[in-house]
């Protein structure tokens, strides 16, 4: 009750003051932000429904590792865009579920459906400055090839999948500024886990899951930028992955599926959210590419200094992260069900007060300036005077 008491003044106080009344704004106290996840959970009873479209340009050459094949042209651009939904309400004021799918993807099939549980402590009724929280999903993938890189399967082009079921598990890490200091609203977020393939061929396949990123928000928008990478096992030494089609490669660390995301929402007043993201790959080759003298170089072993650790390992087919360099997804989120938490409450009067307060600065700036422009007027003309007599 005690920790309730600052929400329930201030609530009076928005009843009270026809501004602050305005910016009650309807917010989802579980929200994402593009795939990174806050450590809270929705609202009990709450329903917020969002759609997004991902598009990119993928540069695929069906025909670069046959020589025997000439073509006049160097790549192909494949321009794609798939449509996704997801779901997530609130169960309990600590417990929130999701139903995500990607609807059509690859070949115009379904790409995946997913279904999340999310917990967290119980003082998720009020800001806090640390938050946690751990989700554990239930991923099902319906594709796994066509298209793939080099035409390994699993490598396909936005990333590595495993068709049929796996597991996720991730611990969720919030510091939100704003419930410490009211005039610095950042958000520092963190995602850890692991994607464990259910596939007995696949078991060795696992992955470290590992999403960050920093949020800037003001009363109607967000600025956000985020970091995420899909690891397997070969921090220290590469994992050399059997392919049904006999054949054999070594993927390095940094040809783990990296990206970094740049991207925004802009919000409006009946919970609606306008959401733009632009992920840009930042995954490096390690020894050969999948090219046809690296094919040839790995079986001759005409220059040994050349991939000396594939070598050293009896690689013979090349590989290298030749996914998606960039894609842009935009969304709109919006409540089918909503009651306003505290949390959001107390977040609503926070962003608007330093709205308001910056509205406040700007005018006593423009006030200042016009006063120091008149005295600077009165001076000059005071020093005309003194000067024509």
């Amino acid at each position: 009750m005690k920790r309730l008491l600052p929400v329930i003044i201030i609530f009076l106080l928005t009843l009270t003051c026809t501004a602050c009344a305005q910016g009650n704004q309807k917010r989802n106290r579980g929200e994402s932000f593009f795939n990174l996840r806050n450590s809270n959970t929705t609202g009990s009873g709450n329903i917020w429904l969002s759609l997004r479209g991902v598009g990119h340009v993928w540069d695929d050459d069906p025909v670069k590792m046959d020589s025997s094949k000439k073509i006049n042209r160097k790549w192909i651009s494949n321009v794609r865009a798939f449509p996704e939904i997801r779901i997530e309400g609130g169960v309990l004021n600590f417990m929130s579920v999701s139903v995500e799918s990607r609807l059509l993807s690859y070949g115009f099939k379904p790409g995946y459906v997913s279904c999340a549980l999310k917990m967290t402590t119980p003082d998720n009724l009020d800001l806090r400055l640390n938050g946690f929280a751990l989700e554990f999903t239930y991923l099902r993938q319906f594709i796994e090839s066509n298209p793939t890189l080099g035409g390994y399967q699993g490598f396909m082009p936005e990333g590595f999948v495993v068709k049929g079921n796996s597991m996720e598990m991730r611990f969720l890490y919030e510091l939100d500024l704003l419930a410490r200091f009211s005039s610095i609203p950042v958000r520092f977020l963190v995602n850890l886990g692991t994607r464990i393939p259910l596939r007995k061929d696949r078991l060795e396949c696992f992955q470290v899951l590992g999403n960050t990123g920093l949020i800037y928000s003001r009363y109607g928008f967000d600025f956000y930028t985020l970091f995420s990478i899909e690891a397997f096992n070969n921090l220290f030494r590469p994992l050399i992955i059997k392919e049904p089609i006999d054949k054999n490669i070594a993927v390095y660390f940094s040809e783990n599926l990296m990206y970094l995301t740049l991207g925004g929402n802009v919000r409006y007043d009946n919970g609606c959210v306008l959401s733009v993201s632009v992920p840009l790959l930042v995954s490096k080759n390690s020894e050969s590419r999948m090219r046809v003298e690296d094919l040839v170089e790995l079986h001759r072993n005409s220059r040994s200094e050349m991939f000396s650790d594939e070598k050293r390992r009896g690689i013979k087919d090349p590989f290298d992260p030749w996914f998606v360099k960039w894609k842009i997804a935009g969304s709109i989120t919006f409540p089918l069900r909503f009651r306003m938490t505290s949390t959001e409450l107390m977040r609503n009067y926070l962003l608007f007060k330093n709205r308001k307060d910056q509205r406040r600065i700007d005018i006593d700036k423009k006030i200042g300036a016009e006063e120091e422009n008149r005295l600077q007027k009165i001076k000059k003309r005071k020093e005309e005077i003194l000067n024509s007599k």
